[in-house]
């Protein structure tokens, strides 16, 4: 089978998540712990990449710049083992990109536990002239969205109610939902100036499509009684959402049918998985993962796609 184009990645950090960072970059820092004084100095920065022999497939990262340092942060909303790796690698070539010698901090916001859970640790370098390992441990800092309540988000800076949908079960029910999304909208018209509700509530809204599948886009509208495809950047983000949305279910549920025939599949495989961006290859593998008589039929069968 002939292997299909893929799409050109011009971000490390998930396009919604670069949307908050620029409306509410501050906001994030202090999740982090960082002091508000020092957090509000802070404002979005992408890095453009000089040499583009370093990734010639990546213009430049996003990270958060002050004159006392750089912050760099992904926002990690499916299963990718080596996010900590890829991150650090977005740290050493943004500093490159342009020419950063001062202090950095880099940090990762998974919107639940089993993102974190999937995550490789970073890797260990054996020392050439003895036998101590250099371990890189304790780099940068994790969150994860789950572990936190409306209130504690709210706590660290009101601004933060953006990230409310993750702090609720992603069953709860479309009533409560629905509810809640009302007090959110009012709390965003209180809490963000006048010119960036919009901006606002279009993040918002793909935050819930991605943490309740059951809901629709319809229902967003009804909810708030404004369209997000009343803006460009509104039709952006939402095709942008339903296009990862929608493979990520694709993805989760061939690594779900994978671990139902065989158990514990191998990282390797989850990482060949995790790159494939076209629905129609990942529900055909899919169908080869109840088909195939083992794994290693199936793994064929991914090196042939």
């Amino acid at each position: 089978m002939a292997k299909k184009k893929k799409s050109k990645i011009t971000r490390g950090t998930d396009d919604v998540f670069l949307k908050l960072m620029k409306v509410s970059g501050s906001s994030l820092l202090k999740l982090f712990g960082i002091p508000s004084a020092k957090a509000e100095k802070y404002h979005f920065h992408a890095v453009v990449l000089k040499d583009k022999t370093l990734k010639p497939d990546i213009e430049g990262f996003p990270l958060l710049k002050s004159e006392t340092g750089r912050i760099f942060l992904e926002f990690q909303g499916y299963s990718d083992p080596f996010i900590r790796q890829r991150l650090m690698a977005e740290v050493f070539l943004g500093c490159v990109g342009e020419s950063y010698k001062g202090p950095v901090m880099a940090g990762i916001v998974y919107t639940d536990k089993k993102y974190q859970k999937a995550a490789e640790p970073l890797n260990a370098f054996e020392n050439l002239t003895s036998k101590d390992e250099c371990h890189l441990k304790g780099c940068f800092r994790e969150i994860v969205l789950t572990d936190y309540t409306e209130e504690k988000l709210e706590a660290i800076d009101p601004k933060l109610i953006v990230l409310a949908p993750f702090t609720l079960s992603s069953n709860t029910d479309k009533t409560t939902l629905l509810a809640k999304g009302r007090e959110w909208q009012k709390a965003i018209s209180q809490r963000f100036p006048v010119e960036k509700h919009d901006e606002v509530l279009n993040v918002l809204g793909l935050f819930i499509l991605n943490r309740f599948r059951e809901i629709t886009y319809e229902e967003v509208i009804a909810m708030w009684k404004f369209d997000l495809m009343d803006t460009v950047a509104g039709r952006q983000l939402y095709d942008m959402g339903q296009q990862k949305g929608g493979l990520n279910n694709a993805r989760d549920m061939l690594l779900d049918a994978l671990d139902a025939r065989f158990g514990l599949v191998p990282h390797k495989m989850i990482d060949q998985i995790n790159v494939i961006d076209q629905p129609e290859e990942l529900k055909s593998l899919h169908r080869e993962a109840i088909r195939c008589p083992n794994i290693g039929s199936f793994k064929e069968r991914l090196s042939s796609s």
